[in-house]
């Protein structure tokens, strides 16, 4: 009798700890089987968000619910402006944050990345009549508009050490987009793929993009992760399917309906692979 009692505890004790191994795979049980991806729905078309509805749609919603879809996690989707998305994931209160979120050495400095998921080329968009500014050394003295919360105030700042171009701030880029449109500033940081999506879907936009062979700056976008044991052990979920995906060719596709290409196989996507291959 003792022997099957011993037994029978035995199992328990090994039952619980499987189960404790799995739940810490998850986070902290069965109730954290989700990944929580902070996301303000308003950056057409990677991440939108429709108030009437409450129903999301985009590449980057795709490309999550497809991660979510392989690893059996739920993913959740958590309405919030960017820079106080990031505020929630340091509070822990969301795992990653997703609107072609760039890695910059002061996101690095704080957060763990998956490998990248886009490589976003930034040229000047311009109003279409505009014929003075043809390239970045034409800005000296006009005003550029800038994202609040944006990887490009980095990027710009690199850019401009000495501040001989004068900056606006705007909350979102869809008011920075019209700013530029009514010529209230000369120039707005724009991704070249992005600008034909968002031409066809607002043509009340006159804008252009200039100097598209020499882009001021890449965005190469991936994933934040923070630096905890919950946050590493979905990165390197995150991380798996998105080889996956890139290997079977289905992140390829996810890719033409949303952009007409393949990312992975521009010049800058290539670019970064070599360098990062030497």
């Amino acid at each position: 009798m003792k022997k099957t009692l011993v037994s029978v505890l035995f199992v328990m004790l090994f039952s619980v700890l499987g189960a404790s191994a799995e739940a810490f795979a998850a986070g902290n049980g069965a109730e954290e089987r989700v990944i929580r991806v902070a996301t303000p729905g308003n950056y057409a078309p990677f991440t939108m968000y429709e108030e009437l509805t409450q129903e999301w749609s985009g590449f980057e919603i795709e490309l999550w619910r497809t991660i979510g879809e392989k690893t059996g996690y739920r993913i959740q989707f958590v309405h919030i402006d960017t820079p106080a998305a990031f505020a929630e994931v340091d509070l822990g209160r969301a795992d990653t944050v997703a609107k072609q979120i760039s890695i910059t050495p002061a996101r690095r400095q704080k957060y763990e990345f998956t490998q990248p998921f886009f490589f976003s080329p930034y040229c000047l968009t311009v109003r279409e009549d505009n014929n003075e500014i043809t390239s970045w050394k034409d800005m000296e003295g006009k005003t550029l508009a800038l994202r609040e919360g944006s990887a490009m105030k980095e990027f710009v700042a690199a850019l401009d050490p000495d501040n001989k171009v004068k900056k606006a701030i705007y909350e979102s880029g869809n008011s920075a987009l019209h700013e530029t449109a009514m010529g209230r500033v000369d120039a707005y940081p724009f991704a070249y793929l992005i600008l034909p999506y968002r031409l066809k879907k607002n043509p009340e936009l006159k804008l252009k993009s200039v100097d598209v062979d020499n882009p001021i700056y890449t965005e190469v976008n991936a994933y934040p992760f923070p630096r905890t044991e919950r946050g590493q052990a979905l990165l390197k979920l995150t991380d798996g399917v998105l080889t996956e995906m890139i290997a079977d060719g289905s992140y390829s596709e996810l890719c033409k309906k949303w952009f007409g290409l393949d990312v992975m196989e521009t010049k800058p996507a290539k670019e970064y692979r070599q360098k990062r291959a030497q």
